[in-house]
């Protein structure tokens, strides 16, 4: 499979789509990986840095982070803060140790490589269904789409349950509130003044979360074999609901998270490298069965989704020390916060050529240099790693490959810059898009399965927006 990207370095890149990337002056060091890639060199392996009344320790070296973000014993994870517990309520994210890794062990069996298999014809129906919904004469604010498209696939593939249309857009909306809400709780923790409007709009979206949670557990569906995560959660504790309420409610937080930002990037840079849409709807229709989608057959759309995590995923990781600690040669005290800049790794230029070009195609099977997934750490690392890892890689692809194949995104306003959101996982703020239904392709003019896909027209943007 190929892709063209004839606009390299020192050539003329093409114009940009939805706009360039602008961070706030205050949020920089923080969410732009770029300036973070930038200083790691000149840094020690680990800097006291400071924004505004927060103070923190950024670890820079590979093999320290690595260190870091597994030990439990000296650092804490965000999670268990007592900041956040009326958000986590002791929910999985919300403990650790033994409790935390006996509830991962119960929910393991629900994402067996033979249950995964069935994920991928699930979320394309799924998807299908959720796209129907979309006004195509409108702009759509796409982080609010993508948010109920991520909170659809879960509880429908995940949960095997359904929320009603209402309560999937009241979820999507009061999404970026609760986690903007979490991540300023925990940020603002040794400083308790957080803006008193912002503490009563976290506790109208946790309301609304847990009207959705018991609309999960009425209406969920359980296989017949009892595997499906709901189905163990409730056999791991006979009589006791309300462990089950707090754990689905966890669940629902951190997975709607990571996939709605990551999907509303991903149509970011589909506005941005538009050819890359009819590449994604051309592999998709050489599948062997183009209404059972694989994420194994779709070697481009999981490409393109590696490449969204590096450049868009998770900047930092954050951890809070138990104790005084010595780590690189620094002394942190007690109960300081320490990051771990995940996204300064992702823009290594010994790791990465042209660190700063969106290039799926680095990605692809027989690419050279060939890079490892493992090391963009895209789902945590050390005991705190996403338990339901396997499955996100089972139906991203699929829901990707779905979209471009129902839909032509289109920026609303070409040439806008686009913010980056301050939540637990930033996202693309004011990026508003067309989606026009895609017209049926004819039988006869389908790909062959295994045929080479090439944009036809269009090179890879080597616009630099990142500021």
């Amino acid at each position: 499979m190929n892709v063209d990207r004839t606009a390299r370095p020192g050539q003329p890149p093409v114009p940009p789509g939805p706009g360039a990337l602008a961070h706030s002056r205050a949020l920089r060091f923080w969410l732009d990986p770029a300036n973070l890639a930038a200083r790691l060199d000149q840094a020690g392996p680990v800097v006291r840095t400071r924004t505004g009344p927060a103070t923190a320790f950024q670890v820079n070296d590979p093999a320290l982070l690595r260190k870091v973000g597994s030990d439990e014993d000296t650092f804490r994870f965000w999670g268990p803060d007592p900041s956040l517990r009326d958000f986590a309520e002791n929910g999985v994210v919300g403990i650790e140790g033994a409790p935390h890794r006996e509830r991962r062990a119960v929910m393991r069996p629900a994402f067996t490589a033979s249950r995964l298999i069935s994920l991928g014809p699930r979320v394309q129906a799924c998807t299908r269904r959720l796209l129907a919904d979309l006004p195509a004469d409108r702009p759509l604010d796409m982080r609010v789409e993508m948010s109920r498209l991520a909170c659809g696939l879960l509880v429908s593939c995940i949960l095997n349950s359904e929320l009603a249309p209402d309560t999937l857009s009241k979820i999507a909306d009061a999404r970026s509130t609760l986690s903007g809400g979490i991540f300023w709780r925990y940020a603002l923790a040794p400083w308790p003044w957080v803006p008193v409007p912002r503490r009563r709009a976290c506790s109208r979206a946790l309301t609304e979360l847990d009207e959705a949670v018991d609309q999960v557990r009425a209406r969920h569906r359980p296989d017949p074999d009892g595997q499906d995560l709901v189905s163990l959660l409730e056999a791991a504790a006979p009589g006791n609901p309300h462990v089950v309420q707090r754990d689905v409610r966890a669940l629902l937080i951190a997975g709607m998270e990571t996939s709605a930002s990551t999907l509303a990037w991903a149509c970011y840079e589909l506005g941005r490298h538009p050819h890359y849409q009819q590449a994604l709807r051309d592999e998709a229709d050489a599948a062997p069965d183009t209404s059972r989608l694989q994420a194994h057959q779709l070697p481009l759309a999981t490409a393109f989704f590696r490449e969204v995590t590096r450049l868009h995923g998770i900047p930092f990781l954050v951890r809070r020390t138990r104790h005084q600690t010595r780590q690189g040669g620094v002394r942190i005290p007690a109960g300081a916060v320490v990051t771990l800049p995940l996204g300064a790794l992702r823009r290594d230029r010994n790791r990465y050529p042209d660190p700063d070009v969106f290039d799926p195609e680095r990605w692809l099977p027989h690419a050279e240099p060939s890079p490892a997934p493992a090391a963009l750490l895209a789902y945590g690392l050390g005991p705190r790693y996403c338990p339901a890892a396997a499955a996100a890689d089972a139906m991203l692809p699929v829901a990707l490959a779905t979209l471009a194949s129902s839909r032509t995104l289109r920026p609303a306003r070409p040439g806008r810059r686009i913010g980056v959101s301050l939540e637990l996982t930033p996202t693309p703020k004011g990026l508003t898009m067309y989606a026009t239904p895609c017209e049926p392709r004819l039988a006869d003019t389908r790909p062959a399965p295994g045929a080479n896909i090439v944009p036809r027209s269009g090179a890879a943007s080597t616009e630099g927006g990142h500021a």
